[in-house]
């Protein structure tokens, strides 16, 4: 079974025997582009499926629920890669989720999961590794396991957004982590529908913290929170969970989701080749230049400066500058100015994402910078970020009025 499918692409592997080895699992082809194994991860939250296919049969990993793996809805991981290889990580540090160090005591159900073999074309096992994971999904959770540590009997949370209605909700119980970067609980979530309701079901009895995060706006640091407990057979609305947007906004890059996903390149398949290409300096200014087209998904050159020019007057009042990372790698370290003048620096550990063919999103990071009145220039103004030190991923960027 020669090729493999993570849903997003379906192919197969290249012999790499005897090419250049340029970082861990990532050669240089005779053609001149790069592969990787990173090439073929993905989001394990928004893959139910993935494996391996060829000869007249498919091998699969088929997940109903993925409540038992670590980190949050935008966990990223290794799925399928080189020599028709399958992988199930329900916890590694891939792609900035830290060490698992547990407590004594500790103890966590993994599964089940299930290993499908099936026969056809390579469209009809494709097709049918899909519609196996609807089959599976259905019949979550399996009311054949008999442990005491996975319920059947499970309840649901429902409740809605205010403010910025577009948002990802998580409800998790290992509140003493982040929920992002959890790894002891478990963790389910949903997106909201257009009106901020959501509802999640099969949850786990037992005491979770409910969080909600903009999906849109620019309103990046925002993020709500409320202590819930899931009774079994119980439903429990929340009521409301307020992401409040901001106001007086100047200019916008984009809008939080966390990703980059709306910048140059960002779309494109994971390949090692896409970080090499931004330019070290650039200019953007606001009126004129694309977002899609000016503004790269990620700063990757060093020493490089990005600028932001605009007009504005000074009036009395200061701004507030909202910057989004969407990751941070090799502890990327960046400085903030605007005319010329320092008004942050920035510095974060190595999440292991951009250089490994991540196009969207690592760590997530959200700063809120104060800049005084006078700072400012009637006319056209200059925001630049300095990069110092390994790489940095954008989410959005915002400037307001500080009334």
């Amino acid at each position: 079974m020669p090729k493999v499918s993570n849903i997003i692409r379906s192919e197969a592997t290249p012999d790499v025997s005897g090419r250049p080895l340029i970082q861990d699992t990532t050669w240089q082809l005779a053609d001149g582009t790069y592969w990787s194994k990173y090439d073929l991860c993905g989001y394990i939250r928004e893959t139910p499926w993935f494996g391996v296919y060829g000869g007249g049969f498919g091998g699969w990993i088929v997940s109903a629920s993925r409540e038992y793996h670590s980190a949050g809805p935008l966990k990223q991981e290794l799925l399928v890669h080189q020599d028709s290889l399958m992988l199930n990580y329900f916890h590694s540090t891939h792609f900035g989720t830290p060490n698992l160090l547990v407590p004594p005591g500790w103890s966590k159900f993994f599964g089940p999961y299930l290993v499908y073999i099936n026969t056809g074309s390579e469209e009809e096992v494709l097709a049918d590794a899909a519609n196996q994971a609807l089959i599976e999904q259905s019949q979550w959770p399996y009311s054949w396991v008999e442990d005491e540590e996975y319920p059947l009997s499970r309840g649901s949370v429902s409740g809605r957004v205010t403010g910025q209605t577009k948002a990802m909700v998580v409800v998790y119980d290992a509140v003493e982590q982040q929920f992002d970067l959890q790894n002891l609980g478990y963790l389910f979530h949903a997106e909201t529908n257009e009106d901020g309701t959501f509802a999640i079901e099969n949850i786990r009895p037992g005491s979770y913290d409910v969080v909600a995060y903009p999906l849109a706006g620019h309103g990046s640091e925002n993020l709500a929170r409320k202590s819930i407990t899931v009774e079994a057979g119980g439903t429990h609305n929340i009521g409301d969970l307020d992401l409040p947007e901001p106001a007086n906004i100047i200019w916008a890059i984009g809008e939080t989701s966390r990703r980059s996903d709306s910048y140059h390149w960002s779309d494109e398949l994971r390949n090692y080749y896409w970080h090499l290409l931004p330019p070290a300096n650039l200019t953007f200014e606001i009126g004129k230049s694309d977002i899609g087209n000016d503004w790269y998904y990620a700063q990757t050159k060093t020493p490089g400066i990005w600028k932001v020019t605009y007009e504005d007057e000074r009036n009395g009042y200061g701004r507030i500058l909202r910057v989004a990372f969407a990751a941070a790698s090799r502890s990327a370290s960046v400085t903030v100015a605007i005319n010329g003048n320092d008004i942050g620096h920035f510095a974060y550990d190595n999440d292991a994402t951009i250089y490994r063919d991540a196009l969207q999103n690592g760590n997530f990071h959200s700063e809120v910078i104060a800049i005084p009145a006078n700072y400012l220039a009637d006319g056209s103004n200059t925001i630049s970020f300095e990069l110092l030190r390994g790489l940095i991923m954008y989410d959005a960027i915002s400037l307001a009025v500080d009334e």
